[in-house]
């Protein structure tokens, strides 16, 4: 009886979380503690819920990243997507003179043939993916500026509900969004077939192949699913400032990719959960919250994140290297 006991206790999803990113948490509560001790604001409410915006973007995007490296790929034309799509919603609304349904679903639309154009590329043809993104990253920036013309596009301040409304005036509403999309995302990829499809091709793409896995077909739902996360974000974006700007969502794509990292995602491929994801979003967005309240500028700000990466991924690699000796 007390083995059961002891058995049940143990496969409590909540401890397996936790254990399995202790280091992390211990690290996020750690660096919770100095920025508060070293700028006393860091508590407040109000900062509190700035910073859970600004994860909610980092997060969304972290989603659909996730799925991407799982099959050892990347998706380097998240932030231009972010833009781009973010630039049309404000176009649709304020040029063609669409409502705000129809423009978000034009831009949703926008995101995901975005992610449906990479996956074509990435699934009929041996291109690699930082090249195929690469690509579309430049192409999107670009038809940013297409779109507005090197200037910014204002929308009607009605439309910033959906950025910085509150749900029952406690939540905000982008948190809202970040964990419908967790719990959708968490779900697709650990308890459907297609999410068991995806963890067999990045552990080895020929053995999935000989097992009758569609791989075509998981790589084109894949990179259309980090599209319409980028898209998301994109609206969301648009409505926070009410504005569609072509700088909008420059270099988020590497916040993505340091939140899976961080994560625990393993750069090989294979390897990944979504909850982690989530939880180095966190990380991110406090730390990068504490480092501009302590007034550190951005380009050290950058440098962090780059040290993060860097780091991830070597013990990552030392990890990986250990279990094969």
């Amino acid at each position: 009886m007390n083995k059961e006991r002891v058995q049940t206790k143990s496969q409590n999803p909540v401890m397996i979380y936790i254990r399995n990113n202790l280091g992390m948490l211990i690290g996020l509560i750690a660096i919770c503690i100095l920025i508060s001790l070293l700028q006393p604001n860091f508590r407040t409410v109000k900062n509190m819920f700035n910073i859970m915006r600004s994860i909610s973007i980092t997060g969304i995007l972290g989603f659909g990243m996730t799925m991407c490296i799982i099959i050892n790929g990347i998706d380097l034309a998240q932030g231009s997507v972010v833009g781009f799509t973010s630039c049309l919603c404000a176009w649709s609304i304020t040029n063609a003179g669409l409502p705000f349904g129809a423009a978000i679903v034009i831009s949703l639309a926008a995101g995901l043939l975005v992610g449906v154009f990479n996956g074509f590329f990435l699934s009929c043809f041996p291109l690699p993916p930082f090249v195929v993104t690469l690509a579309t990253q430049l192409i999107g920036r670009g038809l940013c500026y297409v779109i507005t013309r090197g200037n910014m596009i204002n929308v009607d301040a009605s439309f910033g509900a959906l950025g910085n409304g509150y749900f029952l005036n406690v939540i905000p509403i982008p948190v809202i969004i970040l964990l419908v999309l967790f719990l959708i995302s968490m779900l697709l990829l650990s308890k459907s077939k297609f999410g068991r499809d995806v963890y067999a091709i990045g552990g080895n793409k020929e053995a999935a192949r000989f097992s009758g896995i569609n791989i075509r077909k998981v790589t084109w739902i894949v990179y259309a699913y980090s599209g319409l996360m980028a898209a998301i974000c994109g609206i969301i974006s648009c409505s926070r400032v009410t504005t569609g700007q072509p700088t909008t969502g420059n270099a988020m794509e590497f916040d993505a990719v340091a939140a899976c990292y961080l994560g625990g995602i393993s750069y090989l491929g294979g390897e990944g959960r979504m909850g982690s994801t989530l939880l180095g979003a966190i990380v991110l967005g406090v730390l990068a919250n504490g480092m501009s309240m302590l007034q550190i500028p951005w380009y050290i700000q950058n440098i962090t994140k780059g040290l993060i990466i860097l780091i991830a991924v070597f013990f990552d690699v030392m990890r990986k290297h250990r279990v094969k000796e």
